[in-house]
């Protein structure tokens, strides 16, 4: 496999050959076709073996490495840092499980997470951190993926973008937590045949080891757009001054307007269902000291905004880094008719 076709969320400097494109969401809930396993890379020289690459809908062999460097190679290592969970039976372990998005008529579906900031790793060379909860919906038109993923990072991380028109990515070494509100998403360049990654962000904020940092995403309808909207939250609990959001008015930042296939508000078809996950993305993760010095504890609430009939999944699974992570991991998931819990207990 090139190394360009592992190359997400990564500079735009090096050259890039075409990639694997993978399928629409809904051709996923249609006709619940197989997207096979998650292969595992690592990255040698700026960052090494890790797990933690995580997409809702993904085909099998479309990965994002969301790190800079070009020279991507695949290494067995005892055991590896990264780790992730999801719904059981969701479109990344190869089934249909989701959750409906809502609508203005019958209430729209909202979650909210909080996860512990670990201790510092005793390393930091090689390492590049993405430590989040997303929601992840299919695509439409030019788009090829489509992820709100606030996330505290560490090492040399994506960390901001130009903002509008183009929404490039930025890249910064970042030495010490920090965290912001985030959109990524990829667009189908129909010159080049590349899959060409473009970011929004919200301020960006410090973090601590030992905090509890909050994120939220709401959807909600916009009265004078006359279209559903979504607001993406990421901050420290019990310290407003430290808080970042991101209101994403359309998809892929709005610019799918003028695509063959226009796409231009929430309430398309094809965002009408959503996926909820939480990772740790540890590039460089390659031994105990380069991992964090501590664990974490997720809380990730989901409410059903009154929907009726709600399809609650009742199991969640480690679907990435299970058997191969270094850390332990317990998941417990409890819900009524109106919300759902899940606690999610990283070790180390």
């Amino acid at each position: 496999m090139s190394n360009s076709q592992w190359q997400r969320k990564i500079s735009p400097a090096s050259s890039r050959t075409p990639i694997i494109f993978w399928s629409f969401v809904m051709a996923v809930f249609v006709s619940g076709g197989s997207l096979g396993p998650v292969l595992l890379l690592a990255l040698s020289m700026l960052c090494h073996g890790t797990l933690g690459f995580h997409d809702c809908i993904q085909h099998r062999s479309h990965n994002h490495g969301k790190v800079q460097g070009p020279n991507l190679i695949k290494q067995e290592l005892p055991c590896t840092g990264g780790l992730c969970v999801g719904m059981h039976n969701g479109p990344h372990e190869g089934g249909p499980a989701s959750y409906p998005a809502g609508d203005r008529a019958s209430g729209y579906t909202s979650v909210y997470a909080t996860m512990t900031v670990p201790e510092m790793p005793q390393k930091q060379d090689g390492i590049c951190y993405y430590i989040w909860t997303d929601v992840f919906f299919g695509n439409m038109g030019l788009g090829t993926m489509n992820q709100f993923v606030p996330q505290l990072i560490l090492g040399n991380a994506l960390d901001g973008s130009s903002g509008a028109p183009s929404y490039i990515p930025h890249w910064g070494v970042h030495p010490t937590w920090e965290f912001g509100a985030h959109y990524f998403f990829e667009l189908h360049n129909t010159t080049t045949g590349n899959s060409d990654g473009h970011a929004a962000y919200g301020t960006m904020h410090p973090a601590h080891s030992g905090e509890v940092l909050f994120t939220s995403f709401q959807q909600s309808y916009d009265q004078n757009a006359e279209r559903p909207v979504w607001t993406l939250k990421m901050g420290v609990v019990g310290d407003p001054s430290r808080l970042s959001e991101l209101r994403v008015d359309q998809p892929y930042m709005g610019l799918g307007t003028h695509w063959p296939t226009p796409t231009v508000s929430w309430a398309e078809k094809n965002y009408s269902f959503l996926c909820v996950n939480s990772c740790w993305e540890l590039y460089g993760a390659v031994d105990a000291d380069h991992l964090p010095s501590s664990g974490s504890t997720y809380e990730i609430y989901v409410d059903d905004g009154n929907q009726d009939d709600f399809p609650w999944v009742h199991q969640w699974d480690e679907d990435e880094g299970a058997n191969r992570t270094c850390a332990t991991s317990t998941i417990s998931e409890s819900h009524n008719t109106t919300s759902q819990r899940v606690t999610w207990k990283i070790g180390l």
